[in-house]
């Protein structure tokens, strides 16, 4: 399994378990689905960081460095999401909730995905 098939299996169990905790949070709870997809994205986060880690990208054991710096991948992938699922929320109020949930886990895994592979698991010699 080449390491994009790796990234992209993690990322798609980790998109489930996010988008369930959101849509729970915000059908079940009345989060608002801005704050609920932000939440839900948290957790998922976490637990990718450790998979991607030992898995996807196996750049050996965690790394307190590493956790660093997909922390900040994950802020900026986190920014990506919300902008996009406030702009689709706003545009189409109550319409949709899971489809703009799913629009905003799409462009966030473009995102995370570049900034994984060539900052955080990228081999030493090949960070920028």
């Amino acid at each position: 399994m080449t390491e994009l098939a790796r990234f992209f299996a993690v990322t798609v169990l980790g998109v489930i378990l996010d988008l369930a905790i959101a849509f729970a949070l915000h059908a079940g709870l009345g989060v608002p689905l801005w704050l609920a997809a932000a939440i839900g994205f948290t957790l998922a986060a976490s637990a990718n960081y450790v998979i991607h880690q030992s898995w996807s990208f196996r750049s050996g054991p965690l790394s307190a460095r590493r956790a660093g710096l997909y922390a900040l991948v994950a802020l900026a992938t986190l920014g990506v999401r919300v902008v996009i699922v406030a702009l689709l929320d706003r545009m189409l109020p109550g319409a949709w909730p899971l489809a703009i949930l799913v629009a905003g886990a799409g462009g966030s895994f473009c995102v995370n995905f570049g900034l994984s592979k060539f900052v955080v698991f990228a081999p030493e010699a090949e960070r920028p």
